[in-house]
């Protein structure tokens, strides 16, 4: 059995500017190193067997901020976008709009598929050991996860979600790090 302790990032500017991030390597603002330091008392009396996050610095700074030293791994990106990149939400089109939401039925032109970043993030924590791993990623990486669930659901900054794996089962939330 293995626990996962799934952390979204703190903000960036692209998530202020309604902006989709994907690969671009985005920094946290102000507001996302602070949420991301408040997570360090939440946290602090937790044991964890390993500790990831995506390579993305939005991710593994908010390891960081929050006291960890995560190992970086390019599996726990968040979608590639690919040509809407940087495209702010509301000048998507609706169809857009609408199959990003719903998760599967959504491909990126130019970039990934969302059932591919689940197939790529299901490797991943396949092939780790039994235990209590945190993960710092990202909101599309963790819907994947969600999804896997039957809870579909918008993931807020530094919102912590516990989850089993291989049940594939939301154990709780702990909100307002």
């Amino acid at each position: 059995m293995k626990t996962l302790f799934l952390i979204r990032h703190g903000e960036n500017i692209w998530n202020r500017e309604h902006r989709l991030g994907g690969w671009t390597d985005v920094p946290l603002t102000p507001l996302g190193r602070r949420q991301a330091a408040a997570l360090a008392p939440q946290l602090a009396g937790e044991r964890f067997d390993a500790v990831w996050a995506s390579d993305l610095v939005r991710a593994w700074k908010t390891a960081e901020l929050a006291g960890f030293a995560p190992e970086r791994v390019p599996d726990l990106r968040e979608i590639h976008f690919g040509l809407l990149e940087g495209r702010r939400w509301e000048t998507l089109e609706p169809e857009v709009q609408e199959a990003m939401m719903g998760f599967e039925r959504f491909r990126a032109p130019g970039g990934e598929a969302t059932l591919e970043v689940l197939e790529r993030v299901s490797a991943f924590v396949d092939a780790l050991p039994a235990g209590r791993h945190l993960i710092f990623s990202h909101a599309g990486v963790m819907r994947a996860l969600l999804w896997l669930s039957g809870d579909l659901q918008i993931v807020p900054h530094t919102t912590v979600y516990v989850y089993e794996w291989p049940a594939r089962r939301l154990v709780e939330v702990w909100r307002d790090a």
